[in-house]
């Protein structure tokens, strides 16, 4: 972390929804000293990339492609340009692809399907490539919401911080399935944790030390937290908060949710509102609202930058990728001019190799 916080330049991988035609995957670089995004490269081929994951040590990006019957593609990373190359693709086994995450190995990774209601699992070749899927997990069942969970909608798929379980959000029956991986690759039903009625789990993050999980429910736009017991792969809800002001009348969709780097606060998106609800965090780890900080339209993906100063916020509708600062009291506030960038909505980011930038 001390390397982390030290850092001023960063690599930054951006997502899109935007036709295979269009440089719809950007690198760029973000220099944390100055607030600023710079375009390295941009890549083609890859439509709708709405969701991306990236491989550290391999150097190796992964991408879902929203489109058709969906797909999963893994591209290099040139250390000293940020250009990207296709290594190769597979089908994702399930229409709209929205969420990739990696083991934490880096041996497989996991892609959830939404319009699919399932998830697949791919293992990983020595250069990166994707194997064809090893299983998929289907759902099955409905919520109370008759126009958004009329069958099961897997909306993303996360290591636990024990690295033994694959936590999937299920929007459509509004559960989290747990799931071991076995040694050849296939999912084994762990546990599921049951979740409010209509509220929609979409995402969620983990407490960086607490064996807490905060839930963000898309439908509800509420956070959920829970204590979550590894030996039982199961979850006790602790706390429910909104995410709107009360005289909030608009329509809104929860969209993600994380802790910054230390654990002290944690932000969840409203489309719809427009704004980052911000919460601190208490040494118990339950949540306390502190206010909204306001983005541009449609903030579908954020990240909190490892530094804990920045936050970079994708506002697919505006297309515009937004620098926030992070004040000592945990709101954050733009700062210098938006990156104009085409209906961003995912974004990842890495230390920047030494092959790219010299902070000498």
């Amino acid at each position: 972390m001390a390397r982390q916080e030290a850092n001023r330049w960063w690599l930054v991988f951006t997502g899109s929804y935007t036709p295979a035609d269009r440089e719809g995957i950007e690198t760029l670089l973000f220099d944390a000293e100055r607030g600023e995004l710079k375009r390295l490269a941009g890549c083609g081929g890859v439509a709708n990339s709405s969701y991306l994951a990236f491989d550290e040590h391999r150097y190796v990006l992964y991408a879902v492609s929203e489109h058709g019957e969906g797909e999963v593609a893994a591209l290099s990373v040139d250390r000293a340009t940020g250009r990207l190359a296709l290594i190769n693709r597979q089908p994702s086994h399930g229409r709209s692809p929205c969420y990739v995450c990696l083991e934490p190995d880096g041996s497989r990774v996991y892609v959830a399907n939404y319009m699919g209601g399932n998830a697949s699992v791919y293992p990983v070749r020595e250069d990166g490539g994707l194997l064809p899927a090893s299983d998929t997990v289907q759902h099955a069942g409905s919520g109370v919401r008759p126009d958004r969970q009329e069958a099961p909608h897997v909306h993303s798929i996360l290591n636990d911080p024990s690295g033994r379980y694959r936590i999937v959000c299920d929007l459509g029956i509004d559960r989290l399935m747990v799931y071991r991986t076995s040694p050849d690759g296939k999912f084994e039903p762990a546990g599921a944790i049951h979740t409010t009625p209509g509220g929609g789990p979409r995402h969620l993050a983990f407490h960086p030390s607490l064996p807490l999980l905060y839930l963000l429910e898309e439908l509800s736009s509420t956070v959920s937290v829970y204590a979550f017991d590894a030996e039982r792969a199961a979850g006790e809800l602790l706390q429910r908060v909104p995410m709107l002001p009360e005289d909030f009348k608009g329509a809104n969709l929860a969209a993600d949710i994380h802790l910054d780097p230390g654990g002290r606060w944690l932000y969840a998106s409203n489309r719809g509102h427009d704004s980052l609800a911000v919460y601190s965090v208490g040494p118990d780890g339950l949540l306390t609202f502190i206010g909204h900080a306001s983005t541009g339209r449609t903030p579908r993906n954020f990240v909190p930058v490892p530094d804990g100063r920045h936050l970079l916020v994708a506002a697919q509708d505006d297309n515009r990728i937004d620098v926030m600062r992070i004040g000592p009291d945990g709101m954050p506030a733009a700062v210098g001019e938006p990156y104009a960038s085409e209906k961003p909505v995912c974004i990842v980011m890495t230390p920047a190799p030494p092959e790219l930038v010299s902070e000498g």
